[in-house]
């Protein structure tokens, strides 16, 4: 199984600032977006990682 280097490096660092990015996330109720900037992020880092790729690599 092949894993994407990118991806996997995403996952690393999610696990490393997780306690972090939850404490960003649930601190004050100023910035009711704040989750959904997060998705936004993760979306288009993840397309970014995987637009280069041909549909006869999977």
């Amino acid at each position: 199984m092949y894993i994407n280097p990118t991806l996997l490096l995403l996952l690393a660092l999610m696990f490393v600032f997780a306690p972090t990015i939850q404490e960003w996330v649930l601190s004050g109720g100023t910035a009711w977006y704040r989750p959904y900037l997060i998705w936004v992020l993760m979306i288009c880092f993840i397309y970014w990682s995987q637009r280069g790729r041909s549909d006869n690599e999977f």
